[in-house]
């Protein structure tokens, strides 16, 4: 949200940032589970995360006390809208190719607010106030990766770390023909491809076209849904998170 009346595509020229679709949909109707706060002290009271030590990772969901959030885990997706300034949309994102590196490899969306600075800021504020309020959560008050100004640094891990017992049963999403050389299936013991970014176009009509990621360019303006994710890491100094804004749908509302 802009703010409590306004969503941020509202700010957005001649509704520009919106999907057709979801012309009827205003901060008024929206419960608040759906609508991400944009203060620290209000996502204080809007989410929670869940610290999963045996996974490496925690996961954020909506507290069930929130209007609408229900009775399960309601995992926090966020809208984002900007116009792209840098892209990795490969399959592999920037996999050099082995094992040793697999758990490096990641797709990135970066956006820019392509002079819309009014319809791009609260968006900024609102992912720092999020990334603020998940690590304090954690017990730490500092990011290891800062966006740099004036841009959203949308990134996720390629690959999946197969832990037997506990994910082996995930299958890979690959097709044969994408691995033509069988780089991924000789490290599918340890690393999966299991979930893929799903990339879309609207028409005119306000349908949405399903398009192979790589159809994406610098200078279009998205719609991109985003999950949260915390990787916990280790180093010499001891335990650190890196917080991450992962694009799991990328639809495009105007081309470059």
């Amino acid at each position: 949200a802009a703010n409590a009346t306004t969503l941020a595509r509202d700010m957005w020229p001649d509704k520009a940032a919106h999907l057709i679709q979801e012309n009827t949909i205003s901060a008024s109707t929206l419960v608040d589970a759906r609508m991400v706060p944009i203060s620290v002290e209000d996502l204080s009271e809007w989410l929670w995360v869940d610290h999963q030590p045996e996974m490496s990772r925690a996961l954020v969901y909506v507290r069930q006390d929130v209007e609408g959030a229900g009775d399960t885990n309601l995992e926090v997706i966020v809208r984002l809208q900007g116009v792209i300034a840098d892209l990795n949309m490969n399959i592999g994102g920037n996999w050099d190719g082995t094992g040793m590196n697999a758990k490096k490899a990641t797709q990135h969306i970066t956006l820019i607010s392509g002079g819309r600075d009014d319809a791009f800021e609260p968006q900024l504020r609102a992912v720092a106030a999020m990334r603020e309020v998940i690590l304090l959560q954690l017990g730490v008050s500092a990011d290891t990766r800062p966006n740099r100004p004036g841009t959203l640094v949308l990134r996720r891990r390629v690959f999946t770390k197969i832990r037997v017992g506990t994910n082996d049963h995930l299958p890979s999403v690959l097709k044969a023909a994408e691995d033509p050389r069988s780089k991924f299936a000789d490290i599918k013991s340890h690393w999966r491809v299991t979930e893929r970014i799903v990339a879309a176009t609207q028409l005119e009509t306000g349908a949405i076209h399903a398009i192979p990621p790589l159809a994406l360019r610098r200078g279009d303006l998205v719609d991109v849904s985003a999950r949260i994710t915390v990787t916990i890491m280790r180093n010499s100094n001891g335990r650190y998170y890196e917080v991450a804004f992962e694009p799991t749908t990328v639809v495009r509302l105007a081309h470059a």
